[in-house]
């Protein structure tokens, strides 16, 4: 463990060697004595700037520039807009991923944030060896952020994979949600409040990531928290238009959860 002195060690030692030489005290907040404090802060800064040089390697004190640098070394450049702490988890990884070839490489090459896709997952030996399979979710299901897609993930996994590794591109099918709510409102506008309670309810179905849930618990403390809201109750849950009664529904990899409509039963209390 690196040991930095301290400023008020620094100070002891200048006083001390100094009232040696003058055989004499330095009287507390005279100005020598105020001289010596600010030297010896300046003193204590410029020790632990030297341990720093000494130690560019230490990864919990890169950042910034200097992260950008170790990266250049690595011929591991960040992705636009990529923060620090995602940037750093990848460089670290970097070794591992090299000696577990194509799999953890491009696993980690998939970290980074896309323009066009909001997730997408990577597994191999779908179709046996030498074979695997990204899903990929985009940022919306029209036919040009599709096609955008597909080329931002198959060119970046170009780049990492094997010229002999076989991988297969997928969009998830669309499952269209659908939900039957009860509402009741007395002083609100029930107008308003489905709309504004409408935009919150499909940007919460749509942003539902691989591997979370659906929960109509959570849509439930939505419509309740809403202002002017007296009564909010999902009666059914409809998945492709037939009904379930499970009230967690798990976001898988090969099916895509969209926000269909919400066919109201409405009281405004008169």
């Amino acid at each position: 463990m690196n040991i930095i002195k301290q400023a008020n060690e620094i100070q002891k030692d200048i006083t001390s060697r100094f009232e040696e030489r003058i055989q004499n005290q330095i009287a507390a907040g005279s100005t020598i004595d105020l001289y010596n404090v600010a030297i010896s802060e300046t003193l204590q800064d410029v020790y632990q700037e030297i341990e720093n040089n000494k130690t560019p390697h230490i990864w919990s004190s890169l950042e910034g520039w200097k992260l950008d640098d170790t990266g250049t070394m690595f011929n591991l450049p960040r992705k636009t807009g990529e923060n620090d702490a995602n940037y750093k988890y990848r460089l670290q990884r970097w070794l591992l991923s090299n000696e577990a070839s194509n799999t953890t490489a491009i696993q980690n090459a998939l970290l980074a944030p896309f323009e066009y896709v909001s997730n997408v997952d990577y597994h191999p030996y779908t179709k046996g060896t030498g074979t695997g399979t990204c899903y990929i979710i985009p940022k919306s299901y029209d036919t040009e952020t599709i096609n955008n897609a597909f080329i931002e993930i198959s060119t970046i996994v170009k780049e990492i994979a094997s010229p002999s590794l076989y991988v297969e591109y997928i969009i998830p099918t669309v499952k269209g949600i659908k939900l039957q709510v009860y509402i009741s409102s007395i002083d609100g506008d029930l107008d308003t409040i489905k709309d504004n309670l409408e935009t919150k309810i499909s940007e919460y179905i749509n942003k539902i990531a691989p591997g979370d849930y659906l929960e109509v618990g959570e849509i439930n403390r939505m419509g309740i928290n809403e202002n002017n809201v007296d009564y909010f109750n999902v009666t059914a849950l409809l998945i492709d238009n037939v009904v379930t009664s499970d009230i967690r529904v798990l976001q898988t990899i090969d099916s895509k959860m969209l926000y269909d409509e919400i066919i109201w039963a409405e009281d405004n209390g008169i």
